[in-house]
């Protein structure tokens, strides 16, 4: 029997927490459609509707990791992410100044008011009205937004979900779920049970900011002195409420510094795509990125990090998830545990928690690239920057961390398996091999890792380290972003596909080199800098490191996360 399935990054508690139509974390639905909230006949009205439709045709407009599907795809260990929207997810950037002629004709009929804006909102997210409007009345009328506030709304519906049971009368045994504080604990796991440990997405949930200062601050100096220390206070306090489990019995394990926009503290890499041409927006016509775009983890952001998250002196630490972390803030970062390892001999991990390769080798390498977070036609992996370097990998290599790779059609491939992947989606009875090329670029995505950590290890045994290389397969894990407002794997929707998405891992892998797999071309790749072929099976061979098929999709899908957790999940390691 397969080994349980374990994610390290997920968010089944996203929609019900912002909507009180959906009963807990166990059930399944679908976002209200675009046809019920545009319901006018009137011309105007229905090409709205179109043109919504559109905008929003490759976002998950369903639960995707609500723990009955969880539960019917063997995924029985989740790391869940809270995350309080952005506030600037939520205003569109009006007049949408950076958008071509065209583009503002349309974003202007589409985003014709708050009305549509409420709109939009649900039919993206599956909130419902009432949070909707709730959110919109303090991105335009309320002089401050407490983030914390609704972190502990998310928080309280994950608590209420603890040691709660599934309601499907098609369960022989209705499963349960509960929270755990260690990982000993999941040796008592019941075969019928699904853990989950807490995490947050974005360091702005900590957060209270003055309103405008979320759209037009570049860093905390901008501020006037008093919003200076009343921000800074909040995060320090809310740290501790975090950390107190009087308050909060369950701590979040980590944190993603950084997220889609600007929190006064740590630079975030560019995450919405341009246009596609000139007439049709892109994701960043309509919400802007560019304050704190690109910059490093300011003065007070590594003051917290190492005084309040990292410490142990003020509760349990908190660790440091570097998804969505600008390259400069990236290189702060990897300083940062450089210096805990080889001055106090304090060992950091590394977290990555759903992430993607782009094949480049180091940060200051991308950062020479003038189109990085453009489409990039050529390209089978996609370049962007928020994607992970050969650099970044051997950091988290060296820091003994963990990478999940995301299950993300718009964040892992690049242009070139797009239009191959459009090129099979217009082909008749053709679900069969979309599900083998995505398993490819996943794969793919596996192989690089390996390689690259490969690599490294072995220059480091050339210096006099020790290191077995079979260790090249230990950081990787599954991390896929679902509930997260992503656009995933076609046919591969939910986690209750999760057992199939292993089983096409295992297959990919077996037969890697038969006949059929090279007729059908789906091979896994050798990514670099420039292009990518298939290995060799030489190549393939060396990084398989003996392993049989069976036992790397253990590794993949549950063995090193457990493993993971088992070193730094643990009271011993997070508290003095």
């Amino acid at each position: 029997m397969a080994k349980p399935i374990a994610d390290l990054h997920c968010h089944p508690s996203l929609k019900p927490a912002n909507n009180k139509n959906i009963s807990g974390l166990w059930p399944g639905v679908r976002n209200i459609t675009t046809g019920r909230l545009f319901n006018g006949l009137r011309l105007g009205s229905l090409l709205r509707k179109w043109a919504i439709g559109l905008f929003l045709k490759n976002t998950a407009k369903y639960t995707q990791s609500n723990l009955d599907a969880c539960y019917k795809g063997n995924n029985r260990l989740l790391c869940l992410a809270l995350y309080p929207p952005e506030r600037p997810f939520l205003r569109p950037d009006r007049p949408f100044d950076n958008a071509t002629t065209a583009q503002r004709l349309l974003l202007r009929s589409l985003f014709a008011n708050l009305g549509v804006d409420r709109k939009i909102i649900q039919a993206l997210t599956g909130f419902s009205k009432t949070q909707t409007l709730a959110y919109l009345d303090s991105v335009y009328k309320q002089e401050q937004v407490d983030y914390f506030k609704d972190l502990i709304r998310e928080y309280s519906t994950v608590l209420q979900a603890h040691e709660s049971q599934s309601s499907l009368p098609e369960f022989h045994q209705a499963p349960a779920f509960r929270l755990i504080r260690d990982a000993r604990e999941l040796e008592g796991l019941g075969q019928n049970e699904i853990a989950g440990i807490l995490s947050i997405e974005g360091m702005h949930a900590l957060g209270v900011y003055p309103r405008e200062a979320l759209f037009v601050a570049e860093t905390l100096e901008d501020l006037r002195e008093t919003e200076q220390v009343a921000v800074k206070q909040a995060f320090i306090n809310n740290i501790a409420r975090l950390k107190d489990e009087n308050q909060m019995p369950f701590t979040p394990f980590f944190i993603t510094l950084s997220h889609h926009f600007n929190n006064l503290l740590a630079g975030h890499a560019k995450s919405f795509a341009d246009a596609p041409n000139r007439t049709v927006p892109g994701f960043s016509d309509v919400f802007n990125q560019s304050n704190g775009l690109d910059r490093g983890i300011s003065s007070f952001g590594q003051k917290l990090i190492r005084e309040e998250l990292l410490s142990r002196h003020n509760g349990r630490r908190i660790l440091i998830d570097t998804k969505h972390m600008s390259m400069r803030a990236r290189d702060d970062y990897a300083e940062m545990v450089r210096t805990y390892w080889m001055d106090e001999g304090d060992r950091v991990p590394i977290i990555c928690s759903h992430a993607a390769i782009n094949g480049i080798p180091s940060r200051e390498a991308a950062g020479n690239y003038s189109n990085i977070n453009r489409n990039n036609p050529d390209a089978y992996v996609s370049r962007w920057d928020i994607n992970l370097t050969d650099q970044d990998i051997r950091e988290v290599f060296d820091s003994d961390g963990i990478i999940g790779l995301c299950l993300h059609d718009g964040r892992m491939p690049g242009g070139r398996f797009k239009k191959l992947l459009q090129v099979e989606s217009r082909a008749m009875g053709s679900s069969e091999e979309i599900r083998r090329m995505h398993t490819q670029i996943f794969l793919s995505n596996v192989f690089h890792v390996v390689r690259i950590n490969l690599e490294h290890l072995r220059s480091q045994n050339l210096e006099g380290a020790q290191i077995p290389e079979s260790e090249c397969w230990k950081t990787i894990c599954l991390g896929s972003d679902y509930d997260g407002i992503v656009d995933p794997f076609d046919h591969f929707d939910t986690a209750a596909d999760f057992k199939d998405f292993r089983h096409y891992c295992r297959e990919g892998i077996r037969y890697n080199f038969s006949p059929l797999e090279v007729r059908k071309k789906r091979r896994v790749l050798k990514i670099d800098e420039r292009r990518a072929r298939p290995y060799t099976p030489e190549e393939f061979a060396e990084l398989l490191m003996g392993h049989t098929p069976e036992e790397i999709v253990d590794a993949i899908f549950s063995d090193n996360l457990m493993n993971f957790l088992k070193k730094y999940y643990r009271e011993g390691y997070l508290k003095a």
